[in-house]
């Protein structure tokens, strides 16, 4: 079992931008009322303060996911979706150390056998517009709609990491890698990070793809930046977890910082701002979570309303994507990043899940190709090079 973290501008613990745990002292998951924790099955369906003791007397490193699933224990589902995939609610391993650095290997290459787009455009456009009719009856401004590529083949997870890292280097990329399955997490957006008492949240909202040339780049910047569109979605957005983070802060304390920052990327521009706060004395990990999960930026607004919409829409389960990936410290400090640009692999298959914004003035074919942009790194990094746009 391995975990590697890599990141190109943020450094993600004791002044460290890339590193790696192996060997963990003991593994944690939640599946359904049950939290397996050091060889243990606890009954349970409040597992966050059991795994905040654990690490609190241990002193260990956390590294881990929580499935956007999760989010049935904080706003109930309005429908049940079959699983198939199976990956855990909650997963933790533990560790007394770190390993600075990420050790290069030989490649190995990727065999591809099928491939395929889960939504057609026509498919997702039909989907874009149901949501759009929510929008205009007032249910909720904005909501988040995904969708998922099927690959069938050998993948080999120590190289595609490589390969992203190469392609396209992001601030909080990481890999999970476990006998029974792994998740590439390519990852550019903050959801949360804890340092003491302080806590900031940088949501993205808004894309567009690079250019040809500098020239063709910098034009389509300056047209994301001055987007009444995409800031409008952006600022709804950062409102959203400017209140999920006023839960859990003292009062006057939360503060809106860098607002519509255009952040590029190999494949594409993305826009962000950043929320800072300052936690209420005695806030538990099981408060911090259930006051702000799922991420806004990946649900909508109002979130609840968005949720439940959602979960009309959308045909699979989310899994890990759209829930947080997660490195927590003796400390109890943490980074949890929101958990986009996802590729999970199981039983020699692999998943690549996309999604997109929707506001009213959305068109919908364009947020269609907005998925597929999104969806280019990680493919590349696997081996397929698609002309997508």
């Amino acid at each position: 079992m391995k975990f590697e973290f890599y990141s190109d501008k943020e450094k993600w613990i004791d002044g460290v931008k890339d590193f790696s745990f192996e060997n963990p002292v003991s593994t944690a998951y939640f599946d359904g009322n049950i939290l397996f924790i050091d060889g243990k099955k606890i009954k349970t369906k409040d597992p966050l303060p059991l795994i905040e003791k654990y690490i609190k007397k241990h002193r260990y490193y956390g590294a881990g996911f929580i499935s956007y699933d999760y989010k049935k224990y904080i706003y109930p589902e309005s429908i049940k979706k079959k699983r198939d995939i199976g990956l855990p609610l909650i997963f933790f391993s533990f560790f007394r150390k770190f390993k600075k650095g990420i050790k290069g290997k030989p490649p190995v290459e990727n065999r591809i056998k099928s491939f395929h787009i889960n939504e057609t455009e026509e498919s997702f456009v039909k989907k874009v517009l149901k949501a759009k009719k929510f929008i205009e009856q007032g249910d909720i401004y904005q909501i988040n709609l995904s969708h998922r590529i099927e690959l069938e083949g050998f993948f080999h997870t120590d190289t595609i990491f490589r390969n992203l890292i190469s392609y396209q280097p992001a601030s909080y990329l990481m890999h999970i890698k476990t006998p029974y399955f792994s998740v590439i997490s390519g990852s550019m957006e903050l959801f949360l990070e804890k340092k003491g008492k302080n806590i900031k949240t940088s949501p993205i909202k808004g894309t567009r793809p690079v250019g040809k040339n500098r020239e063709e780049t910098e034009k389509l910047k300056n047209e994301l930046f001055c987007s009444e569109k995409e800031r409008a979605e952006n600022l709804m957005i950062t409102d959203l977890m400017r209140n999920d983070l006023g839960r859990i802060s003292e009062k006057g304390s939360v503060k809106v910082e860098n607002l519509f920052d255009v952040e590029e990327y190999s494949s594409l521009l993305q826009m962000s701002s950043t929320v800072r706060g300052r936690l209420i004395e005695g806030i538990t990990l099981k408060n911090i979570i259930h006051s702000t999960f799922p991420p806004g930026s990946v649900t909508g607004a109002p979130k609840k309303r968005a949720i439940e919409i959602i979960d009309m829409i959308e045909k699979k389960r989310r899994e890990v994507y759209c829930g947080i990936t997660v490195l927590i410290t003796p400390d109890m400090d943490f980074v949890m990043s929101v958990a986009i640009r996802q590729s999970i692999f199981k039983n020699n298959r692999c998943y690549v899940y996309v999604g997109s914004g929707i506001v009213a003035d959305s068109d919908p074919y364009m947020e269609y190709r907005e998925t597929l942009l999104k969806a280019k790194a990680n493919l590349k990094a696997i081996g397929l090079q698609l002309d997508i746009l």
